[in-house]
């Protein structure tokens, strides 16, 4: 009995695998030519982190606090930061990030007490050596100001 029940199941396979063939084969093809054509990329894309810029001070509001350095499970993010004199706040003066060994979790922007990271919408993040993956966020983010 196993041996028929086998057969029909494969059977059956095989027609489910053929029907979703055939369904795809008339559909038009989605192939963008890539770089001279760019595509729009839909709002759930969560790509590399960057730091929000805030319209009261026009920069970013990270104090170098180190949450998202000890939340890191690839531990890629290293932070800096310095404080003016005694009683003020610390402001982050770097914000080291190793994009070629990041997971893009997303643990960093959760964990933020700031609420200064941010998903970028960027997706031709590339680079010629490992180097190029290092990116300080603070002096990316000042260099968009401009």
């Amino acid at each position: 009995m196993g041996y028929w029940k086998e057969i029909v199941e494969g059977g059956w396979s095989l027609v489910e695998g053929m029907r979703v063939t055939a369904k795809r084969l008339v559909r038009p093809v989605v192939t963008v030519q890539y770089p001279r054509q760019t595509i729009d990329m839909t709002l759930a894309y969560r790509g590399h982190i960057e730091l929000k810029k805030f319209a009261e001070s026009g920069s970013h509001r990270c104090v170098a606090c180190g949450t998202c350095e000890r939340t890191c499970p690839s531990h890629v993010i290293k932070v800096q930061g310095v404080k003016a004199h005694a009683r003020s706040d610390k402001v982050a003066t770097h914000y080291w990030i190793d994009f070629t060994r990041c997971s893009l979790c997303g643990l960093c922007v959760e964990a933020c007490p700031t609420e200064t990271l941010k998903f970028s919408r960027e997706y031709q993040l590339d680079g010629e050596t490992r180097w190029d993956g290092v990116i300080d966020l603070i002096q990316r983010l000042e260099e968009n100001r401009s």
